[in-house]
């Protein structure tokens, strides 16, 4: 959703995380979102409901946001957890 090497202003995942909050809150309520400054652009979301991630991923994927093309894909809840074991 981002390029982290040409962002300027210093707090652009704050800005991130509430547009992506802003939007995903139509699909459902969100346990957990984690903006990955540290990689290719990488937003990660954990809904309460499946059916709300499903909702999310049909819609967000191949949009565009900020001249990219987003890629939604599904993790599986053990490996999401590893890596973020305070969404639990």
């Amino acid at each position: 959703m981002f390029d982290p090497s040409t962002e300027t202003y210093p707090y652009f995942d704050v800005d991130v995380r509430e547009d992506v909050i802003e939007e995903c809150s139509n699909f459902g309520r969100m346990k957990h979102i984690y903006v990955d400054t540290n990689s290719a652009g990488f937003v990660y979301l954990r809904f309460v409901k499946a059916q709300a991630a499903m909702g999310a991923q049909r819609a967000l994927h191949g949009r565009w946001f900020g001249g990219r093309m987003m890629t939604a894909t599904y993790m599986t809840r053990e490996a999401y957890e590893a890596k973020f074991p305070e969404s639990k």
